[in-house]
């Protein structure tokens, strides 16, 4: 199966998702097309991929403004194949289900601004890359980890992955695609 897997990603854990999603499916025998929003790839003919998946992270409620873009510009031609979307965000790590619920929200708000919904979608929990932040989100990042109980060592990152739920996820898509081809 031809698979296009179009990204945008803020501080890399996204970009680290789509690799591992990328290597997954090529050792499946699938053949894999990046496309990085932020860099400004473009989208091939419809006829050029059997599915596409997006992936994004979550930040400040939304996901990035070039990803947004880039769906909506080209939301005829992902329409026209069976679509995943990979929601990247800390809180689908939360125990706490208003958070997770949260996301849902934000998944559906993308998909009525860019024209674009996928038929299945995986909240996979992102990273905190203290050793990356400036003082200010490092600290403000800790009081949030702290308070939700999750690490406050600030001199390591700490992933949050699963990457067995990540490899069923995409998997499961990927065996249901040709179903759903021509029906969305």
């Amino acid at each position: 199966m031809r698979i296009l897997i179009a990204y945008a990603t803020i501080e890399g854990q996204t970009r680290k998702i789509v690799q591992h999603m990328r290597s997954l499916l090529e050792d499946d025998g699938h053949s894999i097309q990046l496309a990085d929003a932020i860099s400004g790839d473009d989208v091939p003919k419809a006829d050029d991929f059997d599915a596409v998946i997006i992936a994004a992270p979550v930040h400040v409620g939304a996901f990035p403004a070039p990803l947004r873009r880039f769906v909506k510009a080209h939301a005829e031609t992902l329409m026209a194949r069976p679509g995943a979307f990979v929601s990247v965000s800390l809180s689908a790590a939360s125990s706490d289900k208003s958070e997770v619920e949260e996301i849902a929200d934000i998944v559906e708000k993308f998909s009525k601004e860019t024209g674009w919904w996928p038929v299945s979608i995986h909240h996979a929990a992102g990273a905190l890359k203290y050793t990356e932040y400036d003082f200010f989100r490092r600290w403000m990042l800790k009081r949030i980890a702290e308070k939700e109980g999750g690490p406050v060592d600030t001199s390591l990152d700490h992933e949050f992955t699963d990457w067995v739920a990540l490899d069923a996820f995409v998997r499961t898509f990927v065996k249901e695609a040709p179903g759903v081809a021509g029906k969305i």
